[in-house]
């Protein structure tokens, strides 16, 4: 059965951020009727405690909805509302489904180091062949112990162990619910069985029914109730349903489902997301791996240069600044495109060389160098992971596209395509990628599109190619040949969260839990 026709529908879709929410009001044919975001207000009452308020983020979501309602000629229109986004947000619910404390979000470090000391008996590269992403201490497992041990009392009175994504969805429509895609990040998932992982339940001591229920991105969850419809604005027949992590939605928005196809998100962090079709392949790398399409299409992997803005922004503050009334981003694009390609021989590595470290060197040299030495520094971090990706999967990179701030830029873009000498897409979209991917999840929802292929074809944006110049590209060969020598990039691992090179042969041979659980429920 192919897709309904319904194209005075009106579908929307979210991209819950770490620092913001964003979300786009569209027809079914990707034209943006209307957007609207709103920051998100962290608590941080210690350096180390990063919350947020459930209530105060679901009055958040619910105002962002009421906006894009109110630009419809008829609330009926709207369909369908999706959520994708950013995950790992912690949330116990009492037996009435109410937040018993803070939402813990994935910024919060008190948990940091400690996995030794909250879970003696945890074989952490048993839980990244299970869930996909490496245990660094952090994220919901690591909440959950930390609740366990610090917290007994609220421990007991939890009924529901949760994220704050799932909170919002049973908000809506009554169920809580999450998708493969997100669950990734609560760790408890066997992520290729898609159903939770029994032995690390058992070890908390959870049943399964206290936990969100498992869908697949772009499933219906429910209809909005009325509650949450006089809260919003939306009727009680718009369907509710589920999206999946921010890149993999990303790259459901752009057409990026091959293997060999890459999606280079450039925000806080540059993020490389790149189908494969081996999930072994992800674990190799010591990437953080998504469903993606699979079982009938490719698994996804994401390798980030973490937080590479915050770095890139204590040069631009103390060696580029604003000029009278050029602002920062302006100058800094000026001053690059003024510099020769290879910055007269000055490299920056911001993982190795943050500002503290290099501010007396970085005072001998001119600005444009330094602009330009950012800007190359960050593609060639990233040309680094793209090249190791393709060793790995033996194929060449093929179609890319870049979203994200970057793409505002006349000059990135451009040291993009030369570096990997290769075209770079940018689309229209770009800048809001994530949120029209769950559009095309709310389409699949209330079967407007087929699949996730048939969504981006009705809604296929725009794109503005940017061809690699021959003189320069060839010039970037050798500039980064020497670039990745002196910095020694050869395991590709500088500024990844995680960047051990266990196989994941030796994944498979570790049992999940030291000493116990004999009987393994996961399989290597």
């Amino acid at each position: 059965m192919g897709p309904k026709d319904k194209t005075g529908d009106l579908l929307i879709g979210f991209d819950l951020g770490t620092s913001a929410m964003k979300a786009l009001l569209s027809d079914s044919e990707g034209r943006i009727v209307g957007q609207a975001s709103r920051q998100v207000d962290t608590l941080r009452p210690e350096a180390t405690i990063v919350e947020l308020d459930a209530e105060a983020y679901f009055q958040d979501i619910c105002s962002v909805i009421g906006e894009l309602v109110s630009k419809t000629d008829d609330p009926k229109q709207v369909v369908a509302i999706s959520f994708s986004g950013a995950s790992g947000n912690t949330v116990l619910l009492d037996k009435d489904y109410s937040p018993l404390e803070k939402v813990i979000s994935w910024l919060d470090t008190r948990t940091a180091g400690a996995e030794t000391e909250l879970w003696p008996e945890l074989a952490p590269e048993s839980i990244y062949h299970s869930a996909g992403w490496p245990f660094g201490g952090t994220f919901p497992l690591a909440h959950l112990a930390w609740y366990k041990r610090f917290k007994p009392d609220v421990w007991k009175k939890a009924r529901h162990f949760t994220m704050l994504n799932d909170y919002i969805y049973h908000r809506l429509c009554g169920r809580l619910a999450v998708d493969y895609s997100k669950a990734t990040t609560f760790y408890l998932q066997n992520q290729e069985e898609r159903k939770w992982n029994k032995d690390l339940l058992y070890f908390l001591g959870i049943e399964e029914y206290g936990l969100s229920e498992l869908l697949p991105p772009g499933s219906v969850c429910g209809t909005v109730t009325p509650e949450a419809a006089q809260a919003t604005g939306l009727q009680t027949d718009t369907l509710v349903v589920t999206g999946s992590f921010d890149h993999p939605s990303a790259a459901r928005s752009t057409g990026v489902f091959e293997e060999g196809e890459l999606l280079i998100s450039a925000g806080t962090s540059w993020v490389v997301f790149a189908p494969i079709r081996k999930r072994e392949t992800g674990l190799n790398g010591r990437m953080l791996v998504d469903p993606f399409l699979s079982p009938s299409g490719c698994w996804g992997s994401m390798s980030a240069l973490t937080a590479v803005a915050e770095k890139m922004n204590e040069y631009l503050e103390n060696c580029i600044g604003s000029n009278g009334g050029e602002s920062l981003p302006e100058r800094y694009d000026r001053l690059a495109a003024e510099a020769e390609p290879g910055a007269n021989g000055f490299y920056l590595e911001l993982f190795k060389q943050p500002y503290e470290q290099m501010k007396e060197q970085v005072e001998e040299v001119a600005p444009r160098n330094i602009a330009r030495a950012l800007m190359e520094g960050i593609v060639f971090l990233t040309r680094n992971r793209i090249d190791k990706l393709s060793r790995m999967t033996g194929k060449p990179a093929g179609r890319i596209v870049l979203t994200g701030g970057a793409t505002k830029s006349p000059v990135w873009p451009s040291i993009i395509a030369d570096v990997l000498n290769r075209p770079v897409a940018i689309p229209e979209t770009g800048q809001h990628a994530g949120a029209m991917g769950a559009v095309v999840f709310a389409g699949m929802g209330a079967g407007v599109y087929r699949d996730e292929r048939d969504g981006y074809e009705k809604i296929k944006p725009k794109e503005i190619v940017i061809e690699p110049d021959p003189v320069r590209s060839k010039l970037y060969q050798r500039i980064y040949k020497d670039y990745s020598d002196r910095f020694d990039l050869s395991d590709g691992t500088d500024g990844d969260r995680y960047g051990r090179n266990e196989s994941a042969e030796s994944v498979a041979e570790t049992p999940v839990l030291r000493d116990q659980c004999e009987e393994l429920y996961i399989r290597g």
